[in-house]
């Protein structure tokens, strides 16, 4: 509440403060709390909460709420005026100093996602390197580094693809190659011509050449070029690459190595990859027996998913929402993995039309997959299909452990004629819990052996696939 006081001629709320009015005890958060709180913010948010009180304003100063630090346009600049372009929001060398000089002691993580303002990225890179040659202790500890180019622009609505170079990539190699306990590294989208993207990583295989344990290279080369750096990490374990950067000759130096998964990932940049030799990938799989190939095909990529022959494909998955069920795929995932394939999904809301008509659906190729793919253990669908055909995949696949399918995709239908393998009992159950979306649930549940349901569209969104983990002691 509050009374009107007069001040000249204005009229302005006074303030009465209640005297039995009970106040929240957020101050008192313990600090583990407020570490986790302070990790999810930006800077500037951090700035504001930590102005809120003297607990916050302690919690501002945690180690760990600054191991992951992420650069963006506006982040540490000032506005400068040009007279081309306008006011800017320039790099401010002063205020990166001074955060690097109380802060870059603590990161961990750096992480650079895809910026539009490239002066701002090559002056941070060229103020991280200077403050690390001389000033002991800034960014010694990182051990993740992150980088994404934004290689799509738009000019005058069309959308132009390019990639980088010269002095952004100078500078970026000789930020790579100062990390000493660098144990993740990732790169994408960087597109690059082949002279550049075959010498990319040699100042990492110095200085990193034991320590790094998982390595992302989407894209990075533009054109077929084969990239023989992952094979010089001589503990890596984890390898996400693109198919236009394999070869048979890094298939030689992974199969002498400790990589344990290895992901071929496709995007829309992603042109001109290739297939490689049935020879090579049976001489990869005698020399390294362990190593697991994911392929994947990721954002809007509207392209098949290369496939290779004899390589050990424990997943398939489709990261897209414009990636459909058809029967020649199905055919040919089932003629080149079928004793090893363990994970087929297809994740995100779909963007195209689905058929309601059993003989345009994918139905009888999800059964096919699922009965010569002994060893599925997780089966994600987001087309539809009908209660039947739900019924029927549980029953088919005997080593199912995770199903996940879209409720709103589901067709309450029991459309499936007799086949003159099934028995008239087990004809005339398939007919009776096809009926309900109660009865289907409860005998996927039973197969299964929990509980089972249907998901929502928010539900299906929100799945996440350990691709890594064996369920077999053979694989």
């Amino acid at each position: 509440m509050g009374e009107l006081v007069s001040h000249g001629k204005q009229l302005y709320k006074k303030e009465v403060v209640d005297p039995n009015h009970v106040y929240s005890e957020w101050n008192l958060l313990p600090d583990l709390l407020l570490e986790r709180v302070f990790q999810h913010l930006t800077l500037d948010e951090r700035y504001n909460a930590s102005m809120i009180c003297r607990n916050w304003s302690r919690a501002f100063h945690f180690p760990r709420v600054w191991y992951t630090f992420e650069l963006h346009d506006t982040l540490l600049t000032k506005r400068k005026f040009n007279y081309c372009a306008g006011w800017q929001k320039l790099l401010d060398h002063i205020r990166v100093t001074i955060f690097l000089t109380k802060k870059g002691m603590h990161i961990r993580t750096l992480i650079f996602p895809p910026m539009n303002n490239l002066f701002n990225l090559y002056e941070f890179l060229n103020v991280s390197l200077y403050m690390h040659n001389n000033c002991p202790g800034t960014l010694d500890r990182v051990h993740t580094l992150r980088f994404s180019f934004a290689c799509q622009h738009t000019e005058q609505a069309d959308d132009v693809v390019f990639g980088t170079g010269g002095q952004i990539l100078s500078m970026f190699k000789k930020v790579m190659g100062v990390f000493s306990e660098l144990k993740t590294l990732e790169l994408r989208d960087l597109l690059l011509e082949g002279c550049e993207g075959l010498h990319l990583l040699d100042e990492v295989c110095v200085t990193c050449c034991e320590t790094l344990r998982t390595l992302t290279l989407v894209n990075v080369m533009k054109l077929p070029h084969t990239l023989l750096h992952p094979g010089a990490f001589v503990n890596l374990e984890t390898l996400v690459i693109s198919p236009q950067s394999i070869g048979d000759d890094l298939l030689e130096l992974l199969g002498y190595s400790k990589v344990r998964n290895m992901y071929i990932v496709q995007n829309k940049y992603t042109e001109n990859g290739q297939s490689l030799s049935y020879k090579a990938w049976k001489q990869c799989r005698a020399a390294n027996p362990r190593l697991r190939v994911h392929l994947c095909s990721e954002g809007s990529c509207k392209n098949e998913i290369i496939w290779q022959q004899q390589a050990p494909v424990r997943s398939i998955v489709y990261n897209s929402p414009y990636a459909k069920i058809d029967t020649p795929v199905m055919l040919t995932i089932i003629e080149l993995y079928k004793r090893n394939l363990e994970v087929f999904a297809h994740k995100q809301l779909p963007r195209f039309y689905m058929p309601r008509s059993f003989h345009d659906r994918i139905d009888s190729s999800l059964l096919l997959l699922v009965r010569q793919c002994p060893y599925i253990h997780t089966l994600v669908v987001r087309e539809k299909v009908s209660t039947a055909t739900v019924l029927l995949v549980a029953h088919t696949a005997k080593n199912l452990m995770y199903f996940y399918l879209r409720r709103n995709a589901i067709i309450l239908k029991a459309d499936w004629p007799f086949n003159p393998d099934w028995t008239p009992e087990f004809y005339e159950w398939l007919c009776k819990n096809a009926r309900s979306y109660e009865a289907m649930e409860r005998e996927v549940s039973q197969i299964l052996g929990y509980k089972w349901q249907s998901l929502t569209d928010k539900q299906f969104k929100m799945i996440n696939i350990d691709l890594g983990k064996s369920y077999y002691m053979f694989s």
